[in-house]
Order: structure tokens, then sequence, then C-alpha cells
């Protein structure tokens, strides 16, 4: 079977899964990583151990949505002729998830989708991410969901019971394994300070989202200069950049810095008293870690990480921000609920299990 993945979100929620699948008999692997995020996703390897079959190098300044899918499809379509496989493993809702979905249904190869099933039911939000991983609910044959919700998500598409299977999130099964790594951060923070991370880059918020984020945090900074210290792991994409740092490089109390190693970046959550992220993986990765979060996004296809008290969707309205922020550091914040709504750290474990029965 192959397993296809191209960006740092793919790779890290991939790699327990990767991990027992190498280390089973009854399974021969072959990996193939596309580049999508070449730079970012290379640097997991050494750490976890990954070494592909197959680099696509899809990547080149400036591509379009369509040019990528392009280059990934022309270029997989030419492995998936000499392979052959049984199946093919995808993770999430990337553009290198879809198009690996479709070149597989052409060549008649069954899909595996692990964390299928997250719906926000607005096609343009996120974007392109809410397409993709629809198109994929179509295109497989086995669906990972991460939860019930994500099940009767699928369920409402049609998707036949039998081939939907709840296995708990990997991104648990990811965490729990950083965090049995003994690690110091490479850069200090004051110990007396409410430690606030935050994080940006959606598409979807590169016209004034961006802004905004970074007004609010300027704002929060000036309004808590001896409380809060913030850290932003700021995004390599240069429009990012553009937006934020002009208007925070100048703070005393926030500190940015280039992109973290994995291992760094869930030592650095651990370490927060709150996070500020329009992720989709932090809200998934915060439970494991017990951290509030604000979302700096309009919807989420994660219900389950607002229901159980762990993130708050505040949008990217600056006043918003700010109020949110300005609650949880007077007056702190416990969750909802006591139990991980994105698993037990065994998903991995129940996905394997899956894929040896169907093969």
């Amino acid at each position: 079977m192959g397993v296809v993945f191209g960006t740092r979100p793919e790779v890290i929620k991939l790699f327990p899964l990767i991990k027992i699948m190498e280390e089973d008999e009854g399974i021969e692997l072959k990996i193939i990583f596309t580049g999508q995020h070449k730079e970012m996703a290379e640097d997991l390897f050494p750490v976890f151990q990954i070494s592909p079959d197959y680099s696509l190098n899809i990547m080149k300044e400036k591509q379009t949505l369509s040019e990528i899918t392009e280059r990934i499809l022309e270029r997989l379509d030419k492995i998936l002729v000499k392979e052959r496989f049984d199946l093919v493993l995808v993770q999430g809702d990337t553009t290198t998830t879809f198009v690996s979905s479709l070149v597989s249904f052409y060549h008649k190869i069954p899909v595996a989708h692990v964390e299928a099933g997250l719906r926000t039911h607005n096609r343009y939000f996120p974007f392109p991410e809410e397409m993709n991983r629809t198109l994929v609910g179509k295109l497989a044959t086995l669906h990972f969901a991460p939860t019930k919700i994500a099940k009767e998500n699928l369920l409402r598409e049609g998707v036949d019971e039998k081939n939907i299977f709840i296995t708990g999130n990997t991104i648990v099964d990811a965490v729990i394994e950083i965090l049995k790594i003994d690690k110091s951060l490479p850069f200090k923070i004051p110990e007396d300070r409410k430690l606030i991370v935050v994080t940006a880059h959606r598409r979807e918020n590169w016209d004034k989202g961006l802004k905004n984020i970074a007004l609010s945090i300027k704002e929060i900074a000036l309004k808590f200069p001896e409380e809060v210290y913030f850290v932003f792991p700021l995004h390599k994409n240069p429009i990012v950049r553009e937006k934020i740092v002009p208007i925070i490089s100048n703070l005393s109390n926030v500190k940015i810095v280039e992109p973290l190693n994995y291992v760094d970046f869930i030592h650095l959550l651990k370490r927060s008293f709150l996070i500020l992220s329009d992720s989709g993986g932090i809200q998934e990765e915060i439970p494991t870690l017990g951290k509030p979060m604000l979302l700096l996004r309009n919807e989420t296809e994660r219900p389950e990480a607002i229901e159980s008290g762990f993130v708050f969707l505040v949008g990217t309205e600056r006043g918003r921000i700010v109020d949110e922020a300005t609650k949880i550091i007077k007056n702190g914040w416990k969750p909802k609920v006591k139990n991980n709504p994105f698993g037990d750290g065994r998903a991995s474990e129940r996905i394997l299990k899956i894929i040896k029965e169907y093969l």
C-alpha cells in the first residue's frame, strides 16, 4: 500500500500510524511525499524517522492551487502506474489529499481517509480545505472518522455506514508521543508572565484578518505589559509576515520566532497559559495539553472542541479578541469536560487493525 502526504500537519498526524505500519510485517508500505510544504514538512522527517520512497518536489514560488493540483496529478500518476497499490492512505484536507484521492480513483485503487468527516458546511471556509475533504469523502472507500459528529456528517452525505469507523484522532497519539521527549525550549520565557502563544496563517485571513489579529496582540500586550508575554512562531509565507511584523515587532513583551519543529512547539504549548490561533490542528492538540484557545476564525469543523470548553470561537474582530483574552487573563479558565473529545491515543492502532482486515 501507499501513503501520500505533503504538508507539516499531515506528517504530524500520520507519523504514529506510519511508525506502527513499518513495524508490522504484514504491511508493505511505500511513502510518497509531494512537497506541498517542503521545508516545514522535511524538517520533521529526522524527528519522526520518516524516509519517503518518492519525493515529487511539486512546489515552486507563487504557484496557484490549480498549478499545485496539476503537478501532483501528473507526477503521482506515474508512481501509481508503476506501483499498483492495493490501497492508498491519505490524511485530512489538503490539496495533496484531494488530488491523491482523485488519481487513485482514476486507477481504481481504494482510498483510506484518515480524519474523515470534518465539515463546516461552507464550501469556501476554510478554503480550499472544506471542498477538498468533501470531495475526498466521495472518493474514499474507508473513512476513519475521529469523532461521532464526523461520522454523522458522512452519513448525511450518503456514505455507507459499514465503511465509516470512529477511531479517534491520530493527533492525540502524536502529542502523547512528543510529551515523552524531555525537551527545553530554544529560547527563554519570563517565568513570572502568563505565556500567550499565537499562530496565524490561514488563507481566508490574508485580507483583513491578519492585520486585526496583529492589532489585537498589540492591544493586549500594551494592556498587560507586566502580566503577559507573547510568543509568535511566524509562518514563512511572505504575505503573512508583511501583515504581522510591522505591527508587533517592536513590542517588548512580544517575541516573534521562526517556525518551531513540532517537538519544540508542543512543549511551548504545554508551557502556555493561553493560545490564540486560526489553526485546525491546534484545536485538536490542546485537550491533551489541557490549555484554552481563542480560535481566530468565524467557523470551525471541530465543534467538539467548543462543546468541551477548550476552544472559544472569536473570529478576527479586534474588540472580540481583546475582550475574550482579557476575561481569561483576569479570571482564569476551566474546561467543561474531563475526557479528551478527540480520543485516547490509540487511533493509529485502530486504523491499522481495520486496514489489515480490509487488505
